[in-house]
């Protein structure tokens, strides 16, 4: 469960950051202030914090013993 909630808000963020990159109205809408704004930072704080679990998860994956109960 919460690797589908880190898995789909992660590409949640990447989508909007792509589309933020593509959309020069996006661009002028998050320059503008206000919700934009907010919401930007907002995923961007959401992006951090997934790229540092995901990698958390690839490790635990990687070194982790599978025989252990």
């Amino acid at each position: 469960m919460l690797k589908r909630i880190i898995f789909s808000s992660f590409f949640i963020s990447i989508l909007y950051f792509l589309v933020y990159f593509f959309v020069p109205a996006l661009k002028t809408a998050v320059y503008s202030g206000g919700f934009w704004a907010i919401l930007h930072a907002l995923l961007g704080i959401i992006l951090i914090i997934n790229i540092f679990g995901i990698i958390l998860f690839t490790l635990h994956y990687l070194f982790s013993d599978p025989d252990k109960t």
